[in-house]
């Protein structure tokens, strides 16, 4: 049995509500109680299975991994999912972009997650990237002359913008990121940052479940169907260690603080109704990239006012796929938006 000290209790106290925040995705959480929406979402023609298969990475290792394929791809797409989430995340990416745009879509469970041994354990945020440059090189290799482009969302879109801006670099054409997970701990009170520190130094292996979301009123979707699925997920983890939530805090710090961008072309997604990572962080990013004078022509924002953290899983995702489809094909989206702009709104909302 492990006891708790007077001490560590209320710092566990202290960090319980920011550690649901980021688990609201861990639990299995429940419609939104706001008023009713009504489902607008794009049924694709064919229905594409995914097939199973795995990634070499360095270490003599192999991860899970599943692709949507076309004969003869016009575009090559790899997916990287967010915290204790896994590949099937982009079931609904790819469905899309294999008929719209003749892509085909890979996605992998990345160490620690999904169908990998040891789920559940954080192995680094330095192996995390170590694999992402791997894959992408094998791609590259795979599929000579065709387009490539890595979708990370949430923390997946951390990863994916540290890769591409550090060197080696990322040997990807495009970045898109949906609902970036950059809530490093600057953009957190004190008070939740040293206790965030203290209990990761005395129990790291303690467990935070995501009950309590729902009184919260904390939830990743507005789509009843996606909550009841990830709440029956095996693969879909929901009880986090406290290593893991240090580990993951460290990353998102890294990606919110870059002061070098990727060279890519590079789209940011985000919903203003987000509550896993929330408007101010996100503020605090465009505001550090804004003010570094860093964010340039290359980066382009669509804001979703209406939008929540799983965005290509919710009750609304016609137009984000259509958004996603569009920038990839270089045609005009309506919504787009500078980086100044994007700050303008989302920091208006964390006010």
């Amino acid at each position: 049995m492990t006891f708790i000290r007077p001490r560590q209790r209320r710092a566990q106290h202290l960090i319980s509500a920011w550690s649901l925040m980021l688990l609201a995705g861990c639990s299995a959480p429940t419609p939104s109680t706001h008023s009713p929406s009504v489902a607008d979402k794009i049924v694709p023609a064919q229905v594409i299975p995914a097939a199973p298969m795995q990634f070499e990475v360095p270490g003599g290792d192999s991860l899970a991994a599943r692709v949507w394929s076309t004969p003869k791809p016009r575009h090559i797409v790899l997916g990287v999912h967010g915290f204790n989430d896994y590949s099937k995340a982009f079931e609904p990416t790819a469905q899309h972009l294999v008929g719209e745009l003749g892509a085909t879509v890979y996605a992998y469970d990345q160490r620690g997650f999904g169908a990998n041994p040891q789920a559940g354990i954080w192995r680094g945020e330095d192996t995390l990237l170590s694999d992402l440059r791997h894959i992408v090189s094998q791609l590259r290799e795979r599929h000579p002359g065709v387009p490539l482009t890595v979708v990370g969302e949430s923390m997946g879109g951390a990863l994916v913008w540290v890769a591409a801006a550090e060197s080696p670099g990322l040997m990807a054409d495009h970045l898109v990121l949906k609902a970036p997970a950059v809530w490093g701990a600057q953009s957190m009170p004190w008070y939740q940052r040293l206790s965030l520190q203290f209990m990761n130094a005395v129990a790291p292996d303690m467990v935070f479940t995501g009950r309590g979301v729902q009184s919260l009123g904390i939830t990743p979707t507005n789509d009843p169907e996606v909550s009841r699925d990830l709440g029956r997920d095996p693969l879909f983890i929901k009880a986090t260690r406290v290593s893991s939530l240090a580990g993951v805090t460290s990353l998102m710090g890294r990606a919110q603080n870059l002061n070098t961008l990727p060279p890519q072309r590079s789209l940011v997604l985000y919903g203003l109704r987000d509550r896993i990572i929330p408007p101010s962080p996100v503020c605090d990013w465009l505001t550090h990239l804004n003010a570094a004078g860093k964010a340039g022509t290359a980066l382009d924002w669509v804001v979703y006012p209406e939008g929540w953290h799983l965005l290509t899983r919710q009750l609304q995702t016609r137009e984000v796929l259509q958004d996603l489809q569009h920038w990839l094909q270089q045609n005009p989206v309506t919504r787009r938006q500078s980086p100044q702009q994007a700050q303008e709104v989302v920091c208006a909302k964390h006010s």
